[in-house]
């Protein structure tokens, strides 16, 4: 051991809604989200986020980040495909390869959930996020050119996919670094 704190990757509970609601808070911008910023009282679960579709980065017991991981909104017919609906990495955590970590572990818990395919959206404003989800595999599908007007400029909204509707997930996931428990654990970069 090298003394180093580990990054734990968990399924968030309840416990963790003030946390995950600071984070969501501390990274909103108009070059990730095309809504406004929300009001502070408003609650990280919620109809279409339960804890159970949330994976935490977790250091000594500080939440560092969060991904969404859901069944696809869409009918029965699209039960293949889970779908990123939010992820975020504390300001003063990013560049240590959470983000990394948080994506490894939705990929794997896709493939638990025996997803064929994982999509989402992404502003094509927030380049970033969009270069993360390249490295992890995802593939640009499609683009609603100048879908949002955000601050007087014309953004596009950017679907993103990994898997083909067939077998392809597993072949496509890069290669996972796994912890005796199944979720992806690692050491910090630094």
């Amino acid at each position: 051991m090298d003394g180093r704190p580990r990054i734990g990757i968990r399924t968030a509970t309840d416990s963790y809604e003030r946390a995950l609601a600071a984070i969501d808070r501390s990274t909103w911008s108009p070059q990730v989200d095309p809504g406004p910023l929300w009001p502070l009282d408003t609650p990280f679960f919620n109809e279409q986020t339960s804890p159970g579709n949330v994976l935490v980065a977790q250091e000594s017991g500080c939440i560092l980040g969060y991904v969404k991981l859901r069944p696809s909104p869409m009918p029965a017919s699209s039960g293949h495909v889970q779908e990123i609906n939010g992820f975020a990495v504390a300001p003063h955590h990013q560049g240590r390869g959470v983000g990394n970590l948080l994506l490894d572990a939705a990929l794997e818990l896709a493939v638990e959930r025996e997803a064929r395919r994982i999509t989402l959206r992404v502003l094509g404003s927030n380049t970033r996020a969009q270069a993360i989800y390249l490295a992890h595999g995802f593939r640009i599908e499609g683009r609603l050119v100048g879908q949002f007007l955000i601050q007087d400029h014309y953004v596009d909204d950017i679907l993103m996919a990994l898997g083909s509707g067939g077998s392809q997930l597993l072949r496509q996931m890069p290669d996972l670094r796994l912890s005796g428990s199944g979720m992806a654990s690692h050491r910090s970069a630094r």
